[in-house]
């Protein structure tokens, strides 16, 4: 199947990647769950992996597939790199989305076993760089009314699915809310 993402595509949104794998358009999402920006603490990373675990079993028995967004990598084994979840903790995911975040210096994730895994189950995995033209709308995203909120952690419904658009062969991911 070939993916284009045009320009109107990235002007609607929140979520734009000039790094992603896979090649997908997927629009069966209405949940994100995200770690709050001004909560985030490189040294409570397990407890934001506890936190997504309770929110994703939560979703997992509703029968819900999410976007998780959240800074540095997604199941790292070095726990001040990003999110040391394991499986069972996001294992209802649909999408993963690593940001870059200023107290973390960890390169994008490159091909450990989780990884593979993940890519492996059709789930998209999406960089945001820190670079000129990758980008979260932070201020978009955070002021969305949540369904649930823990310490770290939010959980927004929307009223309609996300799109989410990845070019495997540009490597090249928008994320926009339907209207």
């Amino acid at each position: 199947m070939k993916v284009v993402i045009d320009d109107e595509d990235i002007k609607e949104a929140f979520c734009f990647s000039s790094n992603a794998l896979g090649n997908a358009v997927k629009k069966d999402m209405e949940d994100i769950l995200y770690v709050k920006p001004d909560k985030f603490d490189p040294g409570r990373t397990p407890e934001i992996a506890q936190e997504i675990g309770k929110m994703n079993a939560m979703l997992q028995q509703e029968g819900r597939q999410y976007l998780l967004i959240g800074p540095g990598r997604w199941g790292s084994a070095d726990r001040w790199l990003g999110i040391p979840v394991n499986w069972s903790e996001i294992c209802g995911v649909g999408a993963m989305v690593e940001a870059a975040h200023p107290q973390l210096k960890a390169e994008p994730s490159q091909g450990s076993h989780f990884f593979h895994n993940i890519t492996t189950l059709g789930i998209n995995y999406i960089t945001v760089l820190e670079n000129n033209r990758d980008f979260i709308d932070w201020n978009w995203l955070t002021f969305l009314p949540t369904t649930t909120e823990s310490t770290y952690i939010a959980h927004v419904r929307l009223d309609k699915p996300l799109t989410l658009k990845v070019d495997g062969l540009k490597s090249q991911s928008v994320v926009y809310s339907q209207k």
